[in-house]
């Protein structure tokens, strides 16, 4: 050992301490490195990941979208059924882009956002044409109410018509009547007579029914301008004291009824006042006590009537 300097000097040989190697500052380099990649994906793939979830989110969001749309499109078609026919083209191409937006969105089981885009803007045509369908159906529903309502006015029209010419027809019918009632021949006057006709044409008055041969009826009728002049039948009902009608089984008909008659005679009315005669001479009849009962008629109506009472 040597001595230098009053200090003691060893011998051996002095060792130098280590320095860090290359490789070392590599690894750490690497490390940090691979810490900021998996930091960079981690970081990517939780945003990928919030991405996709937003995606199939939106994706649901197309599904109830399409599901809505359907279900106004039967429920606008169920409510215009009677013109949805019309339509048929209309409604036939919004289910066929009904099944194409669903075949897409089933198709895509993580759909991109150009797949979303895409399929929003199929969703925007299905909308519109609905809507256009929905719209054209309203207005032809709307055109049908507004016809059916003017075919109601026009019958309830029609029907107020017919009543009011039905009413002017039962009119005419009533005044017809009135004035066929008011045309017919009636009998202001009348009287009967017991009349014994003896030889040589010898007539007197009698009231005993044993003498009596011939009944005379006089009668005058009502002034009627209604009533047509001319020739007129008159038919006479008599019936005998036990309410037996006299007659030879001559009928005549008065308003479409037929009744029997005792004797006719053809008068000339010209509505001047005058008084007529009608005698009634039966060749085998033999009169009764009691009262015998005179109608006399035209083949419109009853004219009159008058009684006498043999002894």
């Amino acid at each position: 050992m040597d001595i230098d300097n009053g200090g003691l000097v060893s011998d051996e040989p002095q060792i130098e301490k280590p320095r860090p190697s290359s490789k070392i500052y590599f690894f750490i380099i690497a490390i940090a490195a691979l810490l900021a990649t998996n930091i960079y994906y981690a970081v990517r793939y939780k945003n990928l990941g919030k991405q996709v979830e937003v995606l199939n989110s939106q994706k649901s969001q197309l599904e109830i979208e399409v599901d809505r749309i359907e279900a106004e499109l039967d429920k606008v078609t169920k409510e215009n059924i009677n013109v949805a026919s019309k339509f048929e083209k209309e409604y036939d191409a919004a289910l066929l882009l009904i099944e194409d937006l669903r075949a897409t969105i089933d198709a895509s089981p993580a759909i991109t956002q150009s797949d979303l885009l895409k399929t929003q803007q199929k969703i925007r045509e299905l909308r519109s044409l609905v809507d256009t369908y929905s719209n054209d159906l309203k207005e032809v529903q709307k055109k049908n109410q507004q016809l059916t309502s003017e075919k109601i006015k026009l019958e309830a029209s029609i029907d107020t018509a017919k009543k009011q010419v039905n009413s002017l027809e039962n009119e005419k019918l009533d005044l017809e009547e009135k004035i066929k009632l008011a045309s017919n021949l009636k009998v202001s006057v009348m009287s009967i007579n017991a009349i014994r006709v003896r030889s040589g044409n010898r007539t007197n008055t009698e009231s005993k029914a044993q003498r009596v041969n011939k009944l005379q009826i006089n009668f005058t009728l009502a002034d009627n301008t209604l009533a047509s002049t001319g020739t007129h039948n008159i038919y006479l009902r008599i019936t005998e004291p036990s309410g037996n009608l006299i007659t030879e089984g001559s009928v005549f008909e008065v308003n479409n009824e037929e009744i029997q008659y005792t004797y006719m005679e053809p008068i000339l009315f010209k509505n001047d006042g005058k008084q007529y005669t009608i005698d009634w001479y039966p060749k085998d009849y033999k009169f009764k006590k009691g009262i015998y009962t005179i109608i006399l008629y035209t083949k419109e109506s009853t004219m009159g009537r008058a009684t006498i009472n043999l002894k």
